[in-house]
């Protein structure tokens, strides 16, 4: 390509044998560099591999249209310049075969060549996304129907507690959240049983233990480690020379009060201080030269710090320690209904696409996890068959990959070579454009690998 690449977009495009996340901005170029890569693999070197053994993986039909387009022009300009290349002759014939394709086109793929192996009808169809909606809407009613006659106690507790009207459409809202909620996990019921775990809570050392409230305390930490910037910049602004200085005080002490409050580590220690909050008044006393401009900015600040306070006090605070424990305990025995209602619907869902044999996006993503992955001696392992479509690809190419689930990175984790000591996935993404959060994406996964891989030999541990 006609291009110049920096250093590290270089490094990028000729490492081999490791895996590979690349983490770029909007317009930096990295799915141009994903494709002079995917070039240089099938062009370059004394063996170049044939393109049909690349996955490359996009996240929409257009991005993979899109992608085997600018692949096609890039080969095109190679034969322009070596018009008697006979390997390069044969990537234009194999690239409308090649596998760039979405994740979903590629688990359909999967089902289509083992459906055997799961006991699928291969006549099924991909069900229209209107007939899905209907279809959940007819089982959902069901469903709840037949609780209603069955009366138990605890169930109209729950119809009570989530049920604002005469409808019951709230709580068939509940139901359908946390079925996408545990479809987006590798194996759905596993993910309910340790969910319902969670609502166990005997004491404050077991609510202290909770994966909900780690993910409290760590965003209340966030957030205050936000204020304190916001405070620091108002205390440097306080000391330029036409800075309000009289301010200061006021503004140490609230850095004081956001240490204090940042060193806390348990609910009970954040409460208790939480409780007790109080701001020191700024001081009115006039002084010469000072810029009214940086008087409103500092006051802005300390506003947004007082009001940050306010806000987490009001969403987290409000109650005390013994109180949410009280609540938490309250809430076990109706949630316990809610995990009941979902998987009865989860069931009874996966029942009647069975019997119209018509599969959904989900079903997809399952049955090709469920071709690819099996359990051995407690452990999940890829399948024979993950092991053949394993030898077929040289390495998976994984574009816009902040935009993943836990299921798409377990299918194609099981399909890479990792196993055999062979890393080859290459990732490419921006963890600031995930845009796929309504269908459950986890940006996480890009940061856990982000921060991990940061901290490896690049020489020694195969990625980067």
């Amino acid at each position: 390509m006609c291009m110049g690449w920096t250093e590290a977009q270089q490094k990028v495009i000729d490492t081999r044998k490791k895996n590979l996340l690349v983490s770029a901005a909007a317009g930096s170029g990295k799915t141009a560099v994903l494709v002079e890569r995917i070039i240089s693999m099938i062009s370059e070197g004394e063996n170049p591999i044939d393109i049909d053994h690349l996955l490359v993986v996009t996240f929409t039909n257009a991005a993979a249209a899109e992608m085997r387009g600018r692949i096609g022009k890039a080969i095109d300009a190679k034969l322009q310049k070596e018009p008697d290349n006979a390997h390069l002759q044969k990537q234009v014939s194999l690239l409308q075969s090649a596998q760039i394709t979405t994740i979903h086109s590629f688990c359909l793929n999967v089902i289509r060549n083992y459906f055997h192996r799961i006991d699928l009808d291969p006549a099924f169809k991909i069900a229209e996304e209107s007939e899905i909606t209907l279809m959940k809407s007819d089982v959902i009613a069901d469903v709840l129907e037949r609780w209603y006659e069955e009366g138990r106690e605890d169930f109209h507790q729950f119809i009570e507690s989530y049920s604002y009207s005469k409808s019951d459409a709230p709580v068939e809202d509940l139901i359908l959240q946390l079925y996408s909620f545990s479809m987006s996990a590798p194996w759905p019921e596993k993910w309910m049983e340790e969910k319902e775990k969670e609502f166990a809570i005997e004491s404050l050392e077991d609510m202290n233990r909770s994966t909900w409230m780690q993910e409290l305390l760590h965003y209340v930490k966030t957030v205050l480690g936000d204020l304190m910037q916001k405070n620091a910049k108002a205390i440097e602004l306080c000391n330029l020379s036409d800075g309000p200085e009289a301010y200061l005080p006021a503004l140490l002490s609230d850095r004081a009060l956001l240490t204090e409050l940042s060193m806390a580590d348990t609910y009970e220690a954040y409460a208790g201080r939480f409780g007790g909050i109080t701001h020191a008044r700024l001081s009115g006393k006039k002084q010469e030269g000072v810029s009214p401009q940086l008087k409103d900015q500092v006051k802005a600040l300390r506003d947004e710090v007082k009001k940050g306070l306010k806000d987490l006090t009001a969403q987290f605070f409000f109650q005390a320690p013994e109180e949410m424990l009280q609540d938490m305990q309250a809430v076990r025995s109706v949630m316990r209904v809610l995990f009941e209602l979902t998987t009865d619907f989860r069931k009874e869902f996966a029942a009647k696409k069975e019997e119209k044999n018509v599969i959904d996006f989900n079903d997809l993503e399952h049955f090709a996890l469920k071709i690819l992955v099996e359990e051995k001696e407690g452990e999940m392992v890829p399948t024979e068959a993950a092991c053949e479509i394993s030898e077929q690809f040289e390495e998976i190419l994984i574009d816009e990959y902040q935009d993943s689930n836990l299921v798409q990175e377990t299918i194609l984790q099981s399909i890479s070579r990792e196993r055999i000591g062979c890393p080859n996935r290459f990732m490419v993404g921006d963890v600031k454009q995930s845009i796929y959060k309504f269908r459950l994406a986890m940006p996480e996964l890009f940061m856990e690998k982000y921060k991990s891989y940061a901290a490896l030999d690049t020489l020694e541990n195969g990625d980067t």
